[in-house]
């Protein structure tokens, strides 16, 4: 069992022993995942996500899911990102969203910082009540305006994760995005060997904060539309910043997909991309093969992909099974850049891949 899921039974199972906690009022769930027990708020719970295949399970279970919170809540269920400067963010988000009186219910697990997070909220809120279960803590805080959460502390952690220029001011980023402060060595690689020439109806499938598709649209002039695709919402500001610094008749339109899952009857003349190969903290090869199978599916006939790819990852054989040509145009000691041209096989899609972080 995943450490996201065993945070979650223990939430739920806080929640079952503890029935005083949300019994009424309006309901938020932050960073949400799906489970049976959500049922018990039906009618006044709203649910936070910005993963897409985390949003597109709760909304198949019935759950209302908003990319941003609005409004305030007698309940705030929080499960937030281990990485400190989005966990303690997660909890000031969290702090903001209650109304007076109300409380923020927070699990994580053990080896996920579950007692760095706890140590955290004490900090902030004072009072904390604690429990322990699958291998999670489970601790909660009431937002009592006679005893005021530190504000100072908490506008710390908001600014912690918010979003900024990076790269001497270059680009617009911010944490928890991939690579978020630097450019990626293989987009870099794969920049460097991008043509010209590209032109027509392009994507970039894994856009993150936009340096590929600024690339593209800095230096391939015959372009007519770039579509950029990635599963977490969290990236589409910074790309929509970068994009529009560009001087050019071209806007990238974003769309929040899970990319293993397809892009539906979109057709492009190139797609461009640096696939992710990590779950979490695992290495997986599978979420790299199912964006090739994407772009096999999405490519025109005479189409063609673009893709840097860590040299030991075994993509080669299936891009040989789908597309005519394939060739190797440049391989580092660490990184691979590779084109491939007319697909001719239409892979099937496989289960959706989840998070990478």
């Amino acid at each position: 069992m995943s450490h996201a899921q065993d945070a979650l039974d223990a939430l739920i199972y806080a929640l079952d022993v503890n029935p005083e906690i949300g019994a009424e009022g309006r309901v938020l769930f932050l960073r949400a995942r799906a489970h049976p027990a959500l049922e018990h708020f039906a009618g006044r719970l709203a649910c936070q996500q910005t993963w897409k295949p985390h949003a597109d399970e709760l909304e198949a279970a019935g759950h209302r899911v908003e990319r941003e919170a609005h409004g305030q809540f007698a309940l705030v269920l929080l499960l937030p990102d281990p990485q400190r400067d989005l966990m303690v963010a997660d909890l000031a988000r969290g702090h903001d969203h209650l109304a007076p009186g109300g409380i923020l219910l927070v699990s994580q697990h053990n080896d996920a910082g579950g007692k760095r997070c706890q140590q955290h909220l004490v900090e902030a809120a004072g009072e904390v009540r604690a429990m322990s279960k699958h291998h999670s803590r489970v601790f909660w805080a009431v937002k009592d305006e006679r005893k005021p959460w530190k504000a100072g502390l908490l506008e710390q952690w908001r600014h912690g994760a918010a979003m900024r220029r990076v790269l001497d001011g270059r680009f617009w980023s911010r944490p928890g995005l991939f690579s978020w402060n630097r450019i990626d060595e293989g987009s870099e690689l794969l920049a460097r060997h991008l043509p010209a020439t590209i032109a027509g109806n392009v994507a970039d499938l894994g856009c993150g904060w936009g340096f590929l598709s600024d690339h593209l649209l800095r230096h391939c002039h015959d372009i007519d539309t770039l579509d950029i695709y990635d599963a977490d919402a969290d990236s589409f500001e910074c790309a929509r910043r970068n994009l529009g610094l560009v001087p050019t008749r071209v806007k990238g339109k974003p769309h929040w997909q899970d990319v293993t899952a397809g892009v539906g009857n979109m057709r492009f003349d190139t797609i461009v991309m640096n696939p992710p190969f990590h779950e979490g903290k695992h290495a997986d090869a599978l979420i790299g093969l199912k964006f090739i199978a994407t772009a096999a599916q999405a490519l025109r006939t005479n189409g063609e992909l673009w893709l840097v790819a860590n040299r030991q990852l075994p993509y080669e054989n299936l891009l040989a099974e789908t597309f005519a040509h394939v060739e190797k145009i440049v391989e580092t000691g660490a990184f691979k850049v590779m084109r491939a041209a007319h697909p001719t096989v239409k892979p099937a899609f496989g289960h959706r891949c989840k998070k990478r972080r």
